[in-house]
């Protein structure tokens, strides 16, 4: 062998086997920082590459290995694991709404809801922290985190609204119920919205500077903006719409969906139903 080919050898030692058999390439990616959103996206078209040349060659096997290829890998794993558990999830909490509330119908918009709130939340973590704020992506737990948090949090208030109207709706006209429930219950559902989303918020103030802190505060915001939006939007305004608009089928198909179940509701334009205290003090 000439002197000048086993220096070479020597300086690529790193790179060959000692049995010769196996090679390591190293490579540049034309999409920049291997941790990088486009890196990561270019992987499934390197390994394909990488595959064809080791067919062209002859070899027994390949693989694609780094930072961008791992980052793939655990993303692709994330989703697959989201795609299983979001149905699961959603079954499991519509059939506790069915029972609780005795109706086949609200489980149906109140999961909707959350489901909503959710994505709405997700794509305003996008907007805010990639095409704001620059950053190369979203960490790759942080869908499963919001749909865990989110789903649980908007279910529980769902919970603790929807069997206040139900209870009202035996005594009052709908809208009347809907607007006792909602006073009744949101205090309670405002403070625990903001004590949550302030904890998100502390998170990220005190754990986002440090190793990592680009991730907590990615993950503190964005719950903090879905805990929010649940709380003042999809709870204050989108449920209550959505029951004074569905009327009795709301509780379908219980006994209160049908028309003699319930109080009627006042004629338009005629005076609203007196308040139940001076009903009451009519009534003694």
């Amino acid at each position: 062998m000439p002197p000048g080919a086993y220096q070479a050898y020597r300086a690529t030692a790193n790179f060959i086997s000692p049995d010769g058999r196996t090679v390591l390439y190293e490579t540049g990616l034309k999409a920049g920082d291997p941790g990088s959103t486009e890196a990561m996206n270019a992987t499934p078209s390197l390994r394909a590459a990488t595959t064809s040349v080791a067919k062209s060659i002859g070899a027994s096997d390949s693989a694609l290995g780094g930072e961008a290829p791992a980052l793939y890998d655990i993303s692709s794993i994330s989703n697959s694991d989201l795609k299983r558990i979001i149905p699961i999830a959603i079954l499991a909490i519509g059939i506790l709404l069915a029972l609780v509330l005795r109706s086949l119908v609200a489980p149906l918009y109140l999961i909707a809801s959350v489901g909503i709130s959710y994505l709405a939340a997700l794509g305003l973590s996008v907007l805010i922290f990639i095409q704001i704020g620059n950053s190369g992506g979203l960490v790759f737990f942080m869908p499963f985190l919001m749909f865990i948090f989110l789903l649980a949090l908007g279910e529980d208030y769902n919970i603790l609204m929807m069997t206040r109207i139900r209870e009202e709706a035996q005594r009052f006209p709908l809208r009347e119920a809907v607007t006792r429930a909602l006073s009744a219950t949101g205090s309670t559902i405002t403070s625990a919205g903001l004590v949550l989303a302030g904890t998100f918020i502390v998170l990220t103030v005190v754990a986002g500077g440090g190793s990592g802190g680009d991730q907590v505060r990615d993950i503190g915001l964005g719950l903090a903006l879905g805990v929010l939006m649940d709380t003042f939007l999809v709870r204050t305004l989108l449920v209550p719409s959505t029951v004074v608009l569905l009327g009795r089928w709301n509780w379908w198909p219980s006994r209160m969906s049908r028309r003699d179940a319930l109080p009627p509701e006042p004629a338009p334009g005629s005076a609203a139903e007196p308040d139940l205290g001076v009903r009451q003090a009519e009534a003694r």
